[in-house]
């Protein structure tokens, strides 16, 4: 993708998508830390502010740290304000977490902006927060598997 780059993007006046993402871990942990790190880099590289969770990196088990580590990385995700709330990678237990989300500050944040994206164990999430609230958030790429695969990611998911 080529980007014109005498292009003032913060005061052109048309949208250019979403401008901070931030990545969180509510599932399975990053097996693969070289791809997470290329996913980080090419969000960056498309003129994205990447916010990085303080936990997305923890491992418990197969977990992206036990239950309460990956419940906190939720609400911090709501609480980011950020345009994308971006998950690392699929997996695995977040099946374990619903009865605790505290569904309605995801749904402030879906009010506000926040777009949360994801795949795989994270459609229960996505909806329980659906017939909870009528939040509706996007299916959509995770960053080590989609965004950090080696080569050029499919133009349709970017």
């Amino acid at each position: 993708m080529s980007q014109d780059l005498d292009h003032d993007h913060d005061h052109c006046g048309h949208d250019h998508g979403p401008r901070h993402i931030y990545i969180y871990s509510p599932s399975g942990a990053v097996r693969d830390k070289a791809a997470f790190r290329r996913g980080v880099a090419r969000l960056k590289a498309m003129g994205h502010e990447v916010e990085v969770d303080q936990d997305a990196l923890v491992r418990h088990t197969r977990f992206a740290g036990d239950d309460a580590t990956r419940l906190a990385a939720i609400h911090r995700a709501a609480a980011s304000e950020a345009d994308v709330a971006l998950i690392s990678r699929g997996g695995y237990g977040i099946t374990r977490l619903l009865p605790a989300i505290q569904y309605k500050k995801l749904a402030k944040a879906v009010e506000r902006g926040t777009q949360f994206v994801g795949v795989s164990d994270f459609t229960a999430l996505q909806l329980a927060l659906l017939a909870k609230t009528g939040a509706t958030t996007w299916a959509g790429p995770a960053v080590e598997g989609d965004l950090g695969c080696q080569g050029e990611p499919d133009d349709i998911m970017l």
